[in-house]
């Protein structure tokens, strides 16, 4: 064999490694992807599984919903702001993308469009109060993605 023909199967040897190499990065990468999600959801389904968040939320929908934000008493806001801000707090783990927001959307799609509905009134006037347009807006974005996945959401 002459050195031409060993230098051209040399170099396809040397792209068929690489080629199998990159395959296994990009397969190893994309495992980690994975993990990384796992992990982030297993952080939201502890969050908002908690007894006291669940009890919240319970509350939210069926003692606040059919009652306006300005009869709340303070003890009912509280409740209510724990709801907003856990749910916000998830939203800003989807928009810094440590999970996919289509998975919290789909996961908790009905608490979160329900909830929205019941707790905006709150949340605008905070936002007026403070002059912070962007004041629980995660929890807004996750809401608003909820709702596209589902459709709108009839009004409480």
């Amino acid at each position: 064999m002459d050195s031409a023909a060993i230098a051209a199967a040399a170099g396809v040897s040397t792209a068929v490694i690489a080629l199998v190499a990159a395959t296994l990065v990009i397969w190893q990468v994309s495992e980690m992807r994975r993990a990384t999600y796992a992990t982030a959801f297993k952080a939201v389904h502890d969050l908002l599984q908690q007894e006291e968040l669940r009890q919240d939320r319970r509350f939210v929908l069926t003692t606040l919903r059919p009652r306006p934000v300005d009869t709340w008493t303070n003890d009912e806001i509280v409740r209510a702001e724990r709801v907003c801000a856990s749910y916000d707090a998830v939203g800003i783990m989807c928009r810094m993308k440590f999970i996919p927001i289509d998975v919290v959307a789909v996961s908790w799609g009905d608490s979160l469009r329900t909830s929205w509905t019941i707790l905006r009134p709150l949340v605008e006037r905070y936002r007026a109060e403070r002059g912070a347009p962007e004041f629980w807006n995660d929890f807004q974005r996750l809401a608003g993605r909820a709702n596209e996945l589902y459709g709108q959401r009839q009004s409480a």
